[in-house]
């Protein structure tokens, strides 16, 4: 009588190969709870004073929290239009320089 294990494998008996590795999804969201959320929820929670801003002609009372917030996201707008704007312009540039 001959061992199961040492007969050679037919493709009948294979088992079946594992799955492909998948890449990890999960390092990004990470990272950005780490270093984005994480750092702006300690902002908002120690930050909840009441401030008043003039801007120009305007006066208002906000939460220091809310104006930090609304001051970093109006500077990643502008650094991202900003941007498009020159790489575009660039671009356009170097097509007519070519054409």
């Amino acid at each position: 009588m001959t061992d199961p294990q040492s007969l050679p494998e037919s493709p009948e008996t294979a088992e079946p190969a594992p799955p492909p590795s998948r890449p990890r999804r999960w390092l990004g969201p990470a990272l950005l709870l780490l270093f984005v959320v994480t750092p702006v929820l300690v902002l908002i929670f120690s930050n909840t004073e009441s401030r008043r801003v003039e801007f120009a002609w305007w006066e208002w009372n906000a939460p220091l929290w809310l104006i930090l917030v609304v001051t970093f996201f109006a500077g990643a707008v502008i650094t991202r239009a900003a941007t498009w704007y020159f790489r575009r312009r660039r671009r356009r540039k170097r097509t007519a320089e070519g054409a």
